[in-house]
């Protein structure tokens, strides 16, 4: 087995900060390769460049791909290799296809290279609610099936590309689905834990398939399952057996039976992926599948066998999210002797793509066509396959949808010309009205009898399964389907995703109550409990399950919260933040007195934190906490960890029940006994000896681990969720500094600090506050951080407060759109200005950061020194010099401090002075407080 992993392919302009790749796909002639990623464009490369050349030398790729609006989570070529598909959480497909009288690419980013390949977007599927997931086409290419977060998996006719059919039973985020071979079913796969698996030839539920999920306490971003190339069993991913994490075989029988696994994995399997070709090794004829995920390897499997034929341990430095063969003809092996017979490509979370080539000593032969085609027709295959040479002849033998063949819609008329990059976006308008009376109908109240009634805008509504409509082919281990379903994303008309609201039940002890989830409320209007039953019902404590949308999504997110008061019969507000902060609203009255509760993040198999310090907390087996450097050592812990973080002084970790457990980094020495918090933490940061620490009743605590002190206790996030415009933020990030100052951080752009001395919350950051200001917070391209420290600002921006301002800023412009530039005269902005900086410098002092302090102390004194304002610059004067100037006329300095953070200020005074002096009209003052200074220093 030869692996490749070409430092060029990436999707971003500097390989240093590689951009996550989530799906990959062979073009079925094999010389192509598609990427899709996070940067929102689809990418085509040249296998032959990936192959034949040496990995460290740059090549551009085929074409770049650039008409999406949103991360592309799925690639895949067409059967018959006319086209190609892309879904991406902009909610939309997008058909591509080539251009082969082109000499020129509008679609690109500018870094194609000459001769590069040209595809144009000649279909938009406009269908889905929320992020489409997965794709896949049929065997035949006559259909395409999407599926995504708004639950539905939708069914388009590729002759005209318009929706026949939509697939409702699943009751949560629908995240894989794959066609069997022989034409008769499709499968799809949901965060619900079943695999459904649907005839094709009416679009009906067949059967569902459960029991191999139920122990599954993992979240993944997909699950993507696969079926094998002769129709006998479908592999799924994100399985379990107990709490060991599986790839479920599913077999092809009455029952749907799922005895047999693919088992070796340490974490959970994103995706699995059967060859297309059945191979003969040492006269044994079977299938060749893939498994990859969260462990960051890849394994191969034999249906013939127990054990793997071979696996590629940490061959990523992330999670592996999609994987994709490519069987060469034998007319087109370069080697007679040991021809490469296969090859495997995988992309991962880190932003790299990996490709596995195997020999035919390793994986054995293909076998003829027409024999794969026998097997099919065992499970109804009826298309001719005796004359068949490769998979295209096979599945397409028809005609059906074949360039030669057909070149118009099933009613004669003719094929539309290609849509441009403009056109699609002008489409935009009266796709995103219907999507409105959509989100309006979501939101509406409904009851259990119409919850999972379809919703159709068509004049003609494509076949709509419903929840109801099964065969009695399905599984005894079927769950209800009464349960609630997962609350949907779906965008606004202004771009932004919402969620339907929904109750969210609070963490922490007690019985979990069997009392069923309230219907959905609508916006404006507040959740009323039954007689006798308390406004929210405790769940269990163990597993914790958040959803992935949450976990994945949003940088640095804390998750859903709920707040509540104190009276039953109060009014709640609560909001769900969903993908790239999606975000619902139930909301009746201001919070006062409120609590607030916080998701806690699902356990997973493995954490590990991010810095000089590397710390793995193993949640599988025995709990145990590992630690590789600086020291080297292993505590056992009682329970699964829930959040950790470690700075070169203290490590902390988070339980799930409730307890912070302190341990030196260097040497694994526990600091002191468990901190009981009461609930799980849902944020834990370290930064030098300090360590902060978020519970899910969002109080905030941070403690001198060294001294075992407090510096902040019990500090509440509640004042920061109100806000004038009636609407509740969501938090996206806490962040510590070197002397224990935090940050808070919420979607709605703004940033708050906490003064000890105030005992209260001072905001530092708003996205609208100062738009006039000549030192205004611009849109910035500098990536949001997520290390939870002041210290990465100062290393992406000017200072660590415009870094943090800068994050907040985009975050809120990612979400919301950029705040609106007013305009204002001289004069204004003037005003403004100055009034800004004096924030800045104040806001500097509260975060204790002392290169900020005097970077705006002598931006300030600039400002002051071309504006000349005389009563401004007494008022800075006196301020810094302090007594025995100081005048019982100026209150606001009567209580003197001698430092703005650990910045003397007289030493402020000082460059002050120096700047003022630049002004003739201030040499007055100048020369009084300067004559002042030097008395006093001289004491």
């Amino acid at each position: 087995m030869r692996i490749t992993k070409p430092e060029w392919l990436h999707h971003d302009a500097d390989k240093k900060k590689l951009t996550a790749i989530f799906s990959v796909d062979f073009h079925p002639d094999g010389q192509r390769l598609a990427t899709g990623g996070m940067d929102n464009k689809v990418r085509v490369w040249s296998t032959h460049a990936i192959t034949h050349n040496d990995s460290a030398q740059p090549h551009a790729p085929l074409a770049t791909l650039a008409a999406h609006g949103g991360a592309v989570m799925c690639v895949r070529f067409s059967p018959n290799a006319r086209y190609l598909a892309s879904g991406a959480d902009d909610t939309v497909v997008l058909i591509w296809e080539q251009d082969t009288h082109a000499d020129y690419s509008g679609l690109g980013d500018g870094s194609l290279s000459e001769g590069s390949e040209v595809w144009r977007p000649v279909r938009r599927l406009a269908g889905h609610a929320s992020d489409v997931c997965d794709l896949a086409w049929s065997p035949d290419a006559r259909f395409l099936a999407s599926c995504g977060l708004d639950n539905r998996v939708l069914i388009w006719d590729t002759r005209t590309f318009t929706q026949v059919a939509e697939l409702t039973a699943h009751t949560q985020f629908v995240k894989g689905v794959t066609f069997d071979p022989a034409g008769k079913y499709v499968a799809t796969q949901s965060d619900d834990k079943t695999l459904r698996i649907w005839r094709t030839s009416d679009w009906a539920l067949h059967a569902t398939v459960s029991a191999p999920f139920q122990d599954n306490i993992f979240s993944t971003y997909f699950r993507r399952p696969s079926w094998s190339p002769d129709g006998a069993c479908i592999a799924a991913a994100n399985a379990a057996n107990g709490r060991v994490p599986v790839a479920a075989i599913v077999q092809r029988a009455a029952a749907w039976p799922t005895d047999l696994s693919f088992v070796g994995h340490h974490a959970a399997i994103e995706a699995v992926q059967f060859s297309p070709r059945i191979v003969s090794i040492d006269g044994t004829q079977t299938s060749v599948c893939a498994a990859a995920g969260q462990d960051r390897s890849v394994s191969v499997w034999l249906t013939s066998q127990p054990v793997p034929l071979t696996a590629a341990t940490a061959l990523f430095a992330g999670s592996v999210f999609d994987l994709a063969w490519h069987i060469p003809e034998p007319s087109s092996y370069e080697s007679e002797d040991d021809p490469v017979v296969a090859r495997l490509a995988a992309c991962s979370f880190d932003g790299t793509v990996a490709l596995l080539e195997f020999s035919r000593s390793e994986l054995g032969s293909p076998i003829p066509i027409p024999d794969q085609g026998a097997m099919l027709a065992a499970h109804g295959w009826s298309r001719p396959y005796k004359s068949a040479r490769t998979l295209a002849d096979l599945h397409c033998s028809d005609g059906s949808n074949n360039d030669d063949e057909y070149d118009g819609n099933s009613d004669g008329r003719p094929r539309p010309i290609a849509e441009t990059v403009a056109q699609i976006h002008l489409e935009e308008s009266p796709i995103r009205e219907s999507r409105e009376s959509r989100i309006a109908r979501a939101l509406e109240p409904i009851s259990n009898e119409s919850a999972s009634e379809p919703v159709s805008t068509a004049a003609e509504p494509p076949a709509t399964i419903h929840m109801d409509e099964q065969s009695s082919v399905s599984s005894p281990a079927e769950p209800a389907l009464t349960e609630q379903a997962m609350p949907v994303p779906v965008r606004t008309k202004d771009g932004r995703k919402r969620v339907a609201p929904m109750f969210i039940r609070p963490l922490g002890g007690g019985r979990a109550s069997t009392a069923k989830h309230s219907p959905v409320q609508s916006a404006g209007q507040a959740p009323v409990p039954k007689a006798g039953q308390p406004p929210f019902a405790d769940p269990p404590r163990l597993p914790i399950d958040m959803p992935l949308w949450i976990e994945a999504r949003v940088q640095s997110s804390i998750g859903t919260f709920e707040a509540t008061t104190e009276n039953e019969d109060a009014d709640v507000v609560a909001r769900v933040v969903g993908p790239a902060g999606a975000q619902s609203l139930v909301h009746a009255q201001p919070l006062t007195a409120a609590r607030v509760r916080l998701s806690v993040p699902a356990v997973v198999a493995q954490l590990s934190s991010s810095g000089a310090v590397s710390i793995v907390a193993h949640n599988t087996d025995s709990l145990r906490l590992v630690c590789a450097s600086p020291g080297t050592w292993t505590v056992y812990l009682d329970q699964p960890c829930v959040a950790l973080d470690a700075s070169t002084n203290v490590t902390a970790v988070s339980l799930v029940d409730g307890t912070v457990h302190w341990f030196d980094s260097g040497s694994g020495a526990r600091l002191a006994p468990p901190l009981m918090l009461g609930t799980p933490a849902t944020v834990v940061r370290c930064t030098g000896r300090f360590c902060l620490v978020l519970d899910a009743s969002g109080l905030i605590s941070v403690y001198d681990v060294v001294a075992l002190e407090a510096r902040a206790d019990h500090i509440s996030i509640a004042p920061l969720l109100n806000s004038l415009d009636q609407s509740v933020p969501a938090l996206t990030g806490v962040l510590l500094s070197e002397s224990g100052d935090f940050v808070v951080q919420l979607t709605n752009g703004c940033a708050f600090a906490f003064n000890t001395l105030l005992r209260s919350w001072l905001r530092i950051a708003d996205p609208h506050a100062f738009r006039r200001s000549d030192f205004a917070t611009r849109p910035s391209n500098r990536p949001i951080t997520s290390t939870g420290t002041f210290a990465a600002y100062s290393r992406s921006s000017a200072s660590q407060l415009e870094g943090i301002q800068e994050s907040a800023h985009l975050q809120y412009t990612r979400m919301q759109g950029a705040p609106s530039e007013p305009t204002a005269s001289k004069a204004v902005r003037a005003c403004v200005t100055l009034d800004h900086l004096e924030h800045q410098l104040m806001a500097a002092a509260t975060i204790g950061n002392d290169d900020d302090v005097v970077r705006f102390t002598d931006l300030l004194a600039r400002r002051l020194a071309q504006t000349a304002d005389h009563t401004r610059v007494l008022f800075w004067l006196d301020a810094l010099l302090g007594p025995p100037l100081v005048t019982g006329e100026q209150p606001s300095i009567k209580s003197w401090t001698p430092c703005l953070a650990s910045v003397p200020k007289r030493r402020l005074l000082q460059r002050m002075l120096r700047i003022l002096a630049s002004n003739r009209h201030l040499q007055s003052q100048v020369s009084e407080y300067s004559t002042a200074l030097k008395e006093l220093l001289e004491i």
